[in-house]
């Protein structure tokens, strides 16, 4: 205002003022350029879409018409799916610890050779196999219960389809994952009522504990047939050694001999031990009595009785001839060498029978099992399909390919 009543009264403008005018000028120009080119651009975009009628017909073909039949299938047609949950760990049974190691027959009898991560994976595996379906089948009316007319055409299966079609479907509705750190693993289960999705669940559980006993049997198995035979060889031995042992006495009377010489060597050491006794009391009565005591007399011949019944016994004893001596100290190195072989192999047959009495022990009974973390239960409502989920993944997805359209088609104009 000041700088234009300067220039009607023909005032000289100061630099300052000038400088003002100048920038205000130039921020007018601006707002006018930008003005001129917004609606420029949208009558350029105006005129391009009413140019173009390929632009519609994206819109339509790869918007609206996904958008439609995702809205219509996820809304109205497609049929609930009641999930089951479970999570469980394949555990040793109890008092399966001590199996770890070797028993002393050699038999491994009772070594259940299991690796818990091993074992899950194999499992995993099972759960997704024709072979679990084949067994849930034949337990369950799983057919009949995913081919109802109740359920919507692109969820229904084709009981007359083969197996391996069955299987992939199998598949779809059954979902499993191990946790590679804590072994847990988890199961999930779909089906289009509440109890049969808990039915099924019940039946893999089951064919999964039997399935993983299973793995160790025929191991279970070998080790009874194997330590059966090893008793059987001890048993042999055992008696084999104890009929050697009977052909040495019958052939050198060494257990007469033996048992002889036993009842001479006692019989010494009885009469040595009286004769002690007698020296004693005779000590003691010769300080209160005289020799020619009747007492002392007595003690004094039955000692004399005694001394003549040792040497004889020890006479008897050392008067056999040197070939006799020579033959029963052989024979008695034979039958030592025996009896300490005999002690040996007894006590291997009682290892022996211990091991296979554990192993059958062990064939006998479930050694692993399926410990439940989180036991399954029958669903109350359905948490599948994800409607609204569904729709809005497919809106977005539509809006993209619409955008990729126009920028396919803009190259192409171009």
């Amino acid at each position: 205002m000041n700088m234009e009543i300067q220039r009607a009264a023909g005032k000289p403008l100061k630099v300052l003022d000038r400088q003002r005018a100048i920038a205000e000028a130039l921020q007018q120009f601006t707002r006018l350029s930008s003005v001129i080119d917004r609606k420029k651009g949208v009558r350029s975009y105006e005129s391009h879409v009413k140019d173009d009628p390929w632009i519609p017909i994206l819109f339509a073909l790869c918007f609206v018409l996904p958008v439609a039949i995702g809205g219509l299938y996820y809304g109205l047609i497609v049929s609930d799916r009641y999930v089951t949950e479970t999570q469980f760990a394949i555990r040793p049974a109890v008092g399966s610890a001590e199996k770890a190691a070797p028993d002393e027959v050699g038999t491994n009898s009772g070594t259940v050779n299991s690796t818990v991560a091993q074992d899950s994976l194999i499992t995993l595996g099972y759960i997704y196999s024709r072979a679990m379906l084949e067994t849930i089948e034949a337990q369950l009316p799983v057919r009949e219960w995913f081919s109802r007319d109740s359920i919507d055409y692109f969820s229904r299966l084709d009981p007359d389809k083969p197996i391996e079609k069955r299987l992939r479907y199998w598949k779809r509705r059954v979902a499993a994952d191990v946790d590679s750190v804590s072994g847990v693993m988890s199961l999930s289960v779909e089906a289009f009522e509440p109890g049969e999705s808990l039915a099924i669940t019940q039946a893999i559980l089951k064919a999964t504990d039997e399935m993983v006993n299973g793995l160790s049997a025929r191991a279970r198995e070998d080790a009874v047939v194997e330590s059966a035979r090893e008793l059987k060889r001890a048993e042999e031995r055992v008696q084999k050694i104890n009929t050697a042992l009977t052909d040495l006495r019958n052939r050198a009377g060494v257990l007469d001999a033996v048992r002889s010489n036993e009842a001479t060597l006692k019989t010494i050491s009885d009469l040595r031990t009286a004769r002690v006794n007698l020296a004693v009391q005779l000590s003691v009565g010769q300080r209160d009595l005289g020799p020619a005591a009747r007492n002392i007399i007595d003690i004094k011949q039955q000692i004399a009785d005694l001394d003549t019944n040792i040497a004889r016994l020890q006479r008897e004893s050392a008067g056999e001839a040197p070939e006799q001596k020579r033959q029963l100290s052989s024979a008695l190195t034979q039958f030592e060498a025996l009896e300490n072989e005999r002690k040996g192999a007894e006590r291997y047959a009682e290892s022996a029978r211990k091991a296979n009495e554990r192993a059958r022990i062990i064939a006998a009974r479930q050694v692993q099992f399926l410990s439940p973390v989180v036991a399954p239960v029958k669903p109350e409502s359905s948490t599948e399909p994800r409607r609204v989920l569904m729709i809005s993944l497919i809106t977005a997805g539509a809006a993209v390919l619409f955008a990729a359209a126009l920028f396919a088609r803009k190259l192409m104009v171009s």
